[in-house]
């Protein structure tokens, strides 16, 4: 990992712009217990991890549509985020690490 985080809070917020263009996110979810500079710097429901040779791994934290299939969603996140990512910096996504926290009923 390095020390150089200029861009983790831009990388995070072009994840949550990706992350809500994909069908069957009802919304981000926050995540309990987090410590640190990451929870001063970066909003819950994305965390950056930057590493060596302008690599990141991003974790994504969704609510997801009753009725969604979450393996193809998280397939789905995956794909748009990292494409988003690697449009926008000159970072390449090692991983996006995808974290259903709830389901979104219809009512």
């Amino acid at each position: 990992m390095i020390d150089d985080n200029r861009y983790e809070d831009i990388i995070a917020s072009i994840a949550a712009v990706a992350a809500f263009k994909v069908n069957g996110v009802a919304s981000l979810s926050g995540v309990a217990g987090m410590e640190g500079k990451a929870q001063k710097k970066q909003p819950k429901s994305v965390i950056v991890t930057m590493l060596n040779d302008d690599r990141v791994v991003i974790d994504v934290y969704v609510n997801a549509f009753s009725g969604v299939t979450v393996p193809d969603l998280a397939y789905d996140l995956q794909e748009r985020i990292a494409s988003e990512v690697e449009k926008a910096t000159k970072y390449k996504v090692k991983a996006v690490n995808v974290n259903v926290a709830g389901v979104v009923f219809n009512q």
